[in-house]
């Protein structure tokens, strides 16, 4: 019988793990459409080719991921707030789902829109 602490045990022993471009791609749009301050933002033409916001490239190599998330944001939310708490949102959810070294997350910020009064949160008086 096999010693429970036989190195052979070791996940790396039984098989290994590739995480493909587009789901990193996938987890990196979830975690930018779930930090305050981002919404979809999707145009009739960037509908119609495939360029919603929040849109990601990614690139994986060797364990490593580079990801370019570009988002819109809320009016009148401060861009730079934004930006930094989807690069930390991003780089976390990554990290915490592939397991990947998240190496860079660039944001670009491609619009800025107003929200709706219906999106606005209501304030009682």
């Amino acid at each position: 019988m096999a010693d429970p602490t036989d190195e052979d045990d070791e996940p790396g022993a039984r098989g290994s793990l590739t995480v493909r471009d587009r789901a990193v791609s996938r987890v990196a749009e979830y975690a930018a459409v779930h930090t305050d301050g981002v919404v979809r933002q999707s145009s009739g033409l960037g509908r119609m080719i495939g360029r919603d916001l929040p849109r990601v490239d990614s690139n994986v190599s060797g364990g490593r991921v580079r990801v370019k998330v570009a988002i819109a944001t809320a009016w009148p939310r401060s861009v730079p707030a934004v930006s930094a708490a989807v690069r930390a949102g991003v780089a976390e959810q990554l990290q915490a789902s592939t397991g990947l070294i998240v190496d860079r997350v660039d944001v670009v910020v491609d619009e800025v829109v107003r929200q709706s009064s219906a999106d606005l949160p209501r304030v009682l008086q």
